[in-house]
């Protein structure tokens, strides 16, 4: 199957997802697209978005860089 990025169609609207019941992210999110979220997009409440940047999915900048922190909370 192929993964879609949706969002809630409304501001406030909790939309839940099947694998784990936990709310959609209202800014959207990669979704394995299915049968559920087919008929959530007819029933109108999803609508399909570009691709969230990859920041906001991914680790903190600093995680990314290599850079780690020592005991003391400064870089190594």
């Amino acid at each position: 199957m192929s993964k879609r990025t949706i969002k809630p169609a409304q501001d406030g609207l909790i939309v839940r997802r099947p694998d784990n019941a936990r709310p959609l992210a209202a800014n959207g999110e990669a979704v394995e697209w299915s049968a559920f979220w087919q008929r959530r997009l007819n029933e109108g409440d999803v609508v399909e978005v570009a691709a969230v940047p990859n920041s906001v999915q991914e680790a903190p900048a600093a995680e990314q860089s290599g850079v780690k922190p020592d005991s003391k909370g400064g870089a190594k």
